[in-house]
């Protein structure tokens, strides 16, 4: 055992360290399901277990796919939205932590300055977090389960601070930090014109790079991305503001209302009006 799990040990063992699970399970969801923006004081902790999903995070757009995992930081408004063509599965844990300062310099993602934390190829995790779903569902005595919820998040705790060490030398060469580089772009930037030659000669590489990027990083490809932030950012503009739908369009990134309604239609299966009405109560 190193420092820090025996740093960690200590404030668990200690009683410096107190901990409520707010939720725990595997949840499965349809596709185009959406989870309106929210927030509460637990760190929420999701790993993919199939399909993809976009995490809004504030004003920031984080793809997630299988093998994936994000931890949400405690007080961060997010909202969750599936893909439309295919459903999803997570693992999910909200838990609230209060602990030493000191726990949280050593503990990455603890530390929570930053807005998430996300990492990759992390099946590790997931054991994990699998683990602590079943003792918090479980039927065990109450001093029994608090021992055993005890132990699984220390373990969850030191994996996740590994892996997002991993991620972070990861991102940080080359050619990779880029292309999250560009993710970031896209999801600033949706809403207008994105060309993907022009993403290519401004980030310094070629697009065959990042459609090959893309389809491993975000398992879509950057069109099929591109659309689907737009589509959900006129879904909201659809629910809670009176807007035409031209002027949703034009807020979306469509170059005509006529062209945005055919793409709202094929992926909600409706017209922009029909999904409105169906908000709003009226059919």
């Amino acid at each position: 055992m190193d420092n820090l799990e025996q740093d960690i040990m200590r404030q668990l063992l200690g009683g410096t360290f107190q901990f409520v699970i707010h939720n725990a399970g595997i949840f499965r969801f349809p596709s185009a399901y959406r989870f309106n923006s929210h927030q509460h004081k637990e760190i929420e902790i999701i790993f993919m277990n199939s399909g993809h999903c976009i995490i809004g995070v504030e004003d920031e757009f984080v793809p997630l796919k299988r093998g994936e995992c994000i931890s949400i930081s405690a007080g961060e408004s997010h909202c969750f939205i599936v893909d439309k063509k295919e459903k999803c599965s997570i693992t999910q844990i909200e838990v609230y932590i209060e602990m030493p300062e000191t726990l949280g310099d050593r503990v990455s993602f603890l530390r929570q300055d930053k807005r998430y934390y996300k990492v990759s190829d992390c099946e590790s995790i997931n054991y994990m977090m699998e683990n602590v779903c079943r003792i918090f569902r479980g039927q065990n005595r109450t001093e029994e389960k608090s021992a055993q919820l005890l132990f699984g998040l220390f373990q969850l705790f030191i994996e996740l601070s590994v892996k997002l060490e991993e991620e972070q030398q990861k991102n940080q060469s080359g050619k990779a930090g880029k292309v999250w580089d560009i993710i970031r772009y896209i999801n600033e930037n949706y809403m207008t014109e994105i060309n993907l030659e022009q993403l290519a000669e401004s980030f310094g590489l070629s697009s065959r790079y990042i459609r090959k990027c893309f389809d491993r990083e975000v398992d879509m490809n950057c069109q099929q991305y591109i659309t689907m932030l737009r589509i959900n950012k006129a879904k909201e503009l659809l629910w809670f503001t009176s807007d035409t739908v031209t002027e949703i369009a034009m807020k979306t990134g469509f170059n005509s209302s006529q062209y945005f309604s055919r793409v709202f239609q094929k992926y909600m299966e409706m017209t922009p009006l029909e999904y409105r009405a169906l908000w709003n109560g009226s059919i």
